[in-house]
C-alpha cells in the first residue's frame, strides 16, 4: 500500500508530461476501440442479415440434394417433420421451401435465377424478406394470387421490370423435361446484398409445385431460427439423431464464410489492439525511463536508508502500471461514449452505398463492441505496463546508491 501511494504520487510530481502520457493512451485506446467497434459492428450486421435474409440457423435437406441439388432428393414426409420441429425447445419458427435453379426472362432480356418456393405464413416466422418490401414495391403475396412472384429490385433493372410485369420462368421438372410458365411481379423487395438479391426470386410453393409436377408433401429445404443462433450446432446434431433421412446443417456449416468471418474479426481487433498498445508501450517506455533518470539521487537516497532492489522495482513497476491505467480509463470512457453515440445513429457511407452493398454490407453500419472486450483491453493494459516497466525498472536497479546519492 505505500508503494502504491509513492508511485500514485510520483505519477504527479510532472504533471505535464503524464498529462501528455495519458493522452496518447486514452487518444490510442478511442481510436483502436472505435476502429475495432465500426469493424466489429459491420461483422456482426452482415451475419445478421445473412440469418434473416439468407440462410436461417440450422437446414435440413436430403443428404443427396446437399451435394448435388437434384429436384428428385426432396425431404419426404415433410408436414410431419414440420410438426415434430415446432415442438422442439429453442426453435422460434421453421418454413419449407421447394428450390430449382432456371431462367428468368422478360421481352427486354433473360437471366439465371435460383427460384424459391415458399409458404408465404411460414416464411415470414422464419425471414425478414418482406420488411424489404417498401409500401410502393408492392407486398410479399398478400393477397395470394395464382402465379405470383417477388423479385429482387436488382433483377427489375436488369431485366426491366416492374410491378405487374410479366416474367417467364423456365426450369427442368421433376421428370426431366424442361417447363416453366408466366409469373406477374407483385412485390419488388431490396437488402444490402445486391448479388444475392439479383439471383433469387420467390413464389408460392403451390405454384412452383405445380409446374415442377413435385409430388405432395415433399420439399427441398426445411429452415429453421432459432432462440440463441449460439446453439445451433447442437440443435443440429439433435435433429440429425431425431431424422437419420436427412442432413442437418447449422449456419457455420451452411456458409462457412460467416465462420470464417466471426473467426477472422476477432482475429483482427486482437491483432490491431496489440499494434496500438506496443506502440503506446514505447512511448511508456520512454517516460518511464525519463522519470528514473530525473529521480537518480532520490532513487539512490531511498536504496541507501535501507529500501531493497525488489522494492524499488516494484514501485516503478506500479508506477507504470498507474498511468497506463489512467489513460486506459479516460480512453475507455471516451470510445464507450462515442461508440453508443454512432451506434444509434450510425455512420452513413452512402456515397460509397453500390460498392459496400456489391460485397453484401450495408451502406449505414452501427458500430458496437461487447461488454467484454473492455475487460480485455484493460487486462492489455496492465500487461503492456508491466512488460514497459522492465527496462525503466532494471536502469534503476542498476544504480548504486553512493554514486546516485552523490549525482547532482
Amino acid at each position: 500500500m505505500v508503494l502504491f501511494k509513492i508511485a500514485w504520487r510520483s505519477i504527479w510530481r510532472s504533471k505535464m508530461r503524464s498529462a501528455v502520457v495519458i493522452f496518447a493512451i486514452a487518444s490510442g485506446l478511442l481510436g483502436g476501440l472505435f476502429s475495432s467497434a465500426w469493424m466489429n459492428g459491420m461483422a456482426q450486421q452482415r451475419v445478421k442479415n445473412t440469418f434473416a435474409y439468407e440462410i436461417g440457423h440450422v437446414q435440413l435437406h436430403n443428404p443427396v440434394y446437399a451435394e448435388n441439388n437434384d429436384i428428385k432428393e426432396s425431404i419426404k414426409n415433410t408436414s410431419e417433420k414440420l410438426r415434430i420441429l415446432d415442438t422442439i425447445p429453442g426453435v422460434r419458427a421453421v418454413t419449407e421451401r421447394i428450390l430449382v435453379t432456371g431462367m428468368s426472362a422478360t421481352a427486354n432480356k433473360n437471366m439465371g435465377v435460383n427460384i424459391i418456393g415458399v409458404d408465404p405464413v411460414q416464411e415470414k416466422d422464419v425471414f425478414e424478406i418482406y420488411k424489404k418490401i417498401d409500401t410502393a414495391s408492392g407486398d410479399f403475396f398478400e393477397t395470394k394470387k395464382k402465379n405470383s412472384i417477388v423479385i429482387s429490385r436488382a433483377l427489375a433493372e436488369e431485366l426491366k421490370a416492374r410491378l405487374k410485369s410479366k416474367i417467364v420462368l423456365t426450369f427442368q421438372d421433376y421428370n426431366g423435361e424442361i417447363t416453366g410458365a408466366a409469373f406477374k411481379v407483385v412485390g419488388i423487395f431490396k437488402t444490402d446484398n445486391n448479388p444475392w438479391d439479383k439471383m433469387h426470386v420467390f413464389v408460392q410453393n403451390d405454384d412452383l409445385r405445380r409446374v415442377l409436377a413435385l409430388p405432395e408433401n415433399q420439399s427441398h429445404e426445411i429452415v429453421l431460427v432459432l432462440d440463441d443462433f449460439e446453439k445451433a450446432e447442437s440443435v443440429a446434431t439433435t435433429l440429425q439423431s431425431i431424422f437419420p433421412d436427412v442432413k442437418a446443417e447449422d449456419w457455420a456449416a451452411v456458409s462457412p464464410y460467416l465462420s470464417l468471418m466471426s473467426g477472422y474479426m476477432d482475429t483482427m481487433m486482437g491483432l490491431f489492439m496489440m499494434i496500438i498498445l506496443g506502440a503506446l508501450g514505447f512511448g511508456i517506455v520512454n517516460t518511464m525511463l525519463m522519470v528514473v533518470l530525473e529521480r537518480t539521487r532520490e532513487l539512490g537516497m531511498l536504496m541507501a536508508i535501507g529500501m531493497n532492489r525488489r522494492r524499488v522495482f516494484i514501485m516503478i513497476m506500479l508506477e507504470t502500471i498507474c498511468l497506463a491505467l489512467v489513460g486506459a480509463f479516460f480512453g475507455e470512457i471516451l470510445s464507450l461514449i462515442v461508440i453508443n453515440y454512432f451506434n444509434k445513429t450510425g455512420i452513413d457511407l452512402s456515397s460509397v452505398a453500390e460498392g459496400m452493398e456489391s460485397v453484401g454490407y450495408a451502406a449505414v453500419t452501427y458500430p458496437m463492441l461487447e461488454p467484454y472486450r473492455y475487460f480485455q483491453i484493460t487486462i492489455l493494459v496492465i500487461i503492456t505496463g508491466i512488460l514497459a516497466s522492465i527496462y525503466p525498472a532494471i536502469k534503476a536497479l542498476k544504480l548504486h546508491p553512493a554514486e546516485a546519492i552523490r549525482t547532482i
